[in-house]
């Protein structure tokens, strides 16, 4: 049985810094299949996304677009918009080696 990498396509991650909670929406591909989700990650994947997505995208500052917001409850949230990239799209392996990934399918 051939493997294929799996792919995300990353949409947007949204880290509450009160928390340290941080969620990243994206399209997951593998092949034909594609769906949506939802993955929590740590700061450590963070940093690996980050770090693709800047090697990815040399003409743009990735961590400079990430903007500070007030949450309706105080705390203090900062949103990532992936879809301003020109390269959002990396292997799932990139970033998930020696850890299970939380996943909301939608």
């Amino acid at each position: 049985m051939q493997m294929y990498p799996q792919k995300i396509e990353i949409k947007d991650i949204i880290l509450l810094t009160e928390t340290n909670e941080i969620t990243l929406t994206g399209r997951i591909s593998r092949n034909t299949l594609q769906y949506d989700t939802q993955i929590s990650i740590d700061t450590t994947q963070l940093n690996l996304i980050i770090n693709q997505l800047q090697g990815m995208n040399p003409d743009q500052e990735v961590s400079a677009l990430f903007v500070s917001n007030r949450a309706a409850n105080g705390k203090s949230l900062f949103y990532f918009d992936g879809q301003v990239l020109a390269h959002n799209s990396m292997e799932v392996a990139t970033f998930s080696r020696n850890q299970d990934l939380l996943q909301i399918r939608a």
